[in-house]
């Protein structure tokens, strides 16, 4: 019979704190970000000063935050998986996969972002980087859901209930974009 060994404890407290605080980078940095493309609209030296600011803010929150943090929380994971070669045959776990390489997206993506503002390259608006902002919550919210119910969850119902969501999501940057809008008369 085969043994199974058992992941320590410090190791999941670990992970999660790693998973947490890259959330936390996640979502600091991309306000970083809205308030950088809004300091690039004001008029000098208040944007020279503010840029310069929100450039070395959000250099500092990828690089001591966010990247250690995910290659931490994958670090963490293939030893898992080294320990316990036997939670990759499971559905929850190639499911996590996914997530996980979203992950690396959505953060390859942030680091873009930022290359971009520090250019003053960037055309993405204020109301889509706080979209963004909107997919990382719904990153969490999935995988919070998925770590918690792993295979007692239905495949459909966990779709149907993400795009749901998304699509709430969407309503409300729409009202939000039709908010802030001009008016004709004014």
């Amino acid at each position: 019979m085969e043994t199974i060994i058992e992941i320590p404890a410090l190791i999941k407290v670990l992970q999660l704190f790693a998973l947490t605080t890259y959330f936390a980078g996640t979502f600091h940095v991309v306000r970083l970000f809205v308030a950088h493309r809004q300091a690039m609209a004001k008029w000098e030296p208040d944007r020279t000063i503010l840029v310069t600011q929100f450039a070395a803010m959000e250099k500092r929150t990828l690089y001591f935050l966010n990247w250690p943090m995910l290659i931490l929380f994958a670090a963490i994971g293939f030893y898992t998986l080294w320990l316990r070669p036997d939670l990759v045959q499971r559905a929850f776990m190639q499911v996590l996969f996914g997530y996980f390489a979203l992950l690396m997206l959505y953060q390859v993506m942030v680091q873009r972002i930022h290359i971009r503002l520090k250019r003053g390259e960037e055309k993405w608006s204020v109301i889509q980087l706080r979209a963004w902002t909107s997919v990382a919550t719904l990153f969490l919210l999935s995988l919070v859901v998925l770590l918690i119910l792993r295979e007692r969850a239905s495949w459909v119902w966990g779709s149907i209930g993400l795009l749901i969501v998304g699509g709430v999501v969407i309503l409300v940057l729409s009202a939000m974009r039709k908010n802030n809008e001009p008016t004709p008369d004014a």
